[in-house]
């Protein structure tokens, strides 16, 4: 009789194990996740992927310094706009990060790009959910609430807005900024930074060039 009920009751850990609690409620983001003042005088917004290199070589290189000198001392404020431009990996991605909430928003974006390989070769193969429910439970998302938010039809026609709006700016490449409402033709920190400089002294943004075709 002992023996059983130990068993009953290793089972009954098990499957706890198996089943994290996740969050009591979930609280989706709504629009943009900014970082920053609401009123900054300047608005930085990036179309960017977590699954695009060249995105993460520019999150691992400058965002470090645009956060500590720009967005945390209050300058301006920084908009991550979701652009899924590598279709259904990118949006699952998305759709997590929405479901943390404006807290953790950011944080999983910064865990994707920290995981960008294995996510690219999971969805190369077809085989993302498990690495996408490995992405949520680090942020205290169970399993069912990752299919809920994968599923969470408010979130997919906010990813398929932000595509049409990409396309009605000309935006086809990632990552691509838009600085106080002129898209940037270059993505480089080195030439943003001065055009943000310019603005946060009572100058104009500076006309681009046509588009140089730069790429993800």
């Amino acid at each position: 009789m002992f023996l059983r009920s130990l068993a009953a009751a290793l089972l009954g850990l098990s499957l706890a194990a198996c089943t994290p609690a996740g969050r009591t409620e979930l609280i989706p983001v709504e629009g943009d996740a900014a970082v920053g003042p609401a009123d900054a005088k300047v608005t930085l917004v990036e179309y960017g992927s977590p699954t695009c290199p060249a995105c993460k070589a520019w999150h691992d290189t400058f965002y470090p310094e645009v956060k500590r000198d720009y967005v945390d001392t209050g300058k301006i404020k920084f908009v991550f706009r979701e652009f899924a431009i590598h279709g259904a990996i990118d949006a699952g991605i998305f759709a997590l990060a929405r479901c943390a909430g404006s807290e953790d928003f950011y944080a999983v974006l910064d865990e994707a790009f920290i995981r960008q390989d294995t996510l690219v070769q999971a969805g190369m193969k077809g085989n993302a959910l498990p690495e996408l429910t490995s992405l949520g439970e680090k942020f205290r998302l169970n399993p069912d609430q990752v299919k809920s938010c994968l599923n969470d039809r408010n979130i997919i026609r906010r990813i398929n807005d932000v595509r049409l709006d990409a396309q009605s700016k000309g935006i086809n490449s990632t990552p691509t900024f838009v600085l106080n409402g002129t898209v940037l033709a270059s993505n480089d920190w080195n030439a943003i930074k001065p055009m943000i400089d310019a603005v946060l002294t009572g100058g104009d943004v500076p006309a681009q060039p046509a588009d140089d075709g730069h790429g993800h």
